[in-house]
């Protein structure tokens, strides 16, 4: 294997096997793997690009598998199946936006103590059909923000 051109999938999977790393990667891989098609810049593509040779920049084309699946389970096959499956679940990725969200806007990381904080603001967004701007608001509105 070392030393062999492999497309991203193959080289996560083989990160997967390292034992420091299993523990996430085996989390966030599958779901990722939906979002494959888009490159660096967010443009579409329908094959990964690798190239190789140090003067050479011989290009190795590998066709995308963007099929995955999320953590309980729900599989897709590809953007636009993962798309609609967290569709699906929109209060889980509400509150998931909501712990991003207050680790960002508080500069700590999101903690127990936060979830009294999460679900007052998670009520306040979940009014307007959970709109961005009353995420930010919300968060803005407290006093946990404005004494940070």
């Amino acid at each position: 294997m070392e030393g062999d051109v492999l497309p991203a999938r193959k080289l996560q999977r083989a990160h997967q096997e390292e034992p420091q790393c299993a523990q996430c990667h085996r989390k966030i891989d599958p779901i990722g793997y939906g979002l494959e098609n888009f490159n660096a810049a967010g443009e579409w593509r329908d094959v990964e690009t690798i190239m190789t040779g140090r003067k050479k920049n011989r290009p190795n084309d590998f066709a995308i598998d963007s099929r995955g699946q999320l953590p309980d389970g729900t599989e897709f096959a590809d953007y636009r199946g993962l798309r609609e499956a967290v569709a699906g679940k929109i209060d889980q990725f509400a509150h998931g936006f909501m712990e991003s969200l207050i680790t960002y806007g508080l500069g700590r990381p999101y903690g127990f103590t936060d979830e009294v904080l999460a679900d007052t603001i998670l009520n306040q967004a979940r009014v307007g059909d959970y709109e961005l701007s009353l995420f930010i608001h919300a968060l803005v509105q407290t006093d946990t923000f404005q004494s940070k």
